[in-house]
């Protein structure tokens, strides 16, 4: 059970607070049902409210050093291998769904390396990688205490040194 102030990833929309845990007062919710009422960290007009026994879609945020690992991982993690252009987003949202961060890595990877071999990004890529940038990039900052525009270039800094030889 989690606790007001609590941290939590919703889904991949981001980080959220805790801000309340109760019953609502909305006409078509179960009353007797106990829900955790979300405020996103970023946007104060962003607010979810999820049944306390949901363990799909919520999750804690990855610890600090779990950041940095999947950090250091990152050129390892594989991008998808899509085999059917007409399935291409429901590889992404089947990726996506189990909302674990190296999963997020890895539609990333597929959306980066296919707008380098295309020359631009289509529409399809560049939604699920505002998407997953803003949920991973987030989580990240959140786990690393550094701002969450700087996380891009931390990353970048992070994966360039784990591929230097060592001497």
């Amino acid at each position: 059970m989690l606790s007001r102030g609590d941290a939590v990833v919703y889904k991949c929309r981001g980080l959220y607070k805790v801000e309340d845990i109760g019953t609502l007062d909305f006409s078509f919710v179960d009353n007797s049902k106990q829900y955790y009422t979300l405020q996103s960290v970023e946007d104060a007009g962003d607010k979810a409210y999820v049944p306390a026994e949901d363990e799909k879609n919520i999750r804690r945020p990855v610890s600090r050093d779990e950041a940095l690992a999947l950090i250091r991982r990152m050129p390892d993690i594989e991008a998808l291998h899509v085999r059917n252009e007409k399935f291409r987003e429901q590889e992404y949202k089947d990726c996506i769904a189990d909302y674990c961060p190296e999963s997020w890595v890895k539609v990333l990877k597929t959306t980066y390396k296919r707008t380098k071999s295309r020359g631009s990004i289509t529409s399809l890529d560049r939604k699920y990688q505002m998407l997953l940038e803003h949920a991973l990039y987030s989580e990240f900052a959140f786990a690393l205490g550094i701002p969450t525009g700087e996380m891009q270039k931390f990353i970048a800094e992070h994966v360039d040194e784990a591929e230097e030889p060592e001497a």
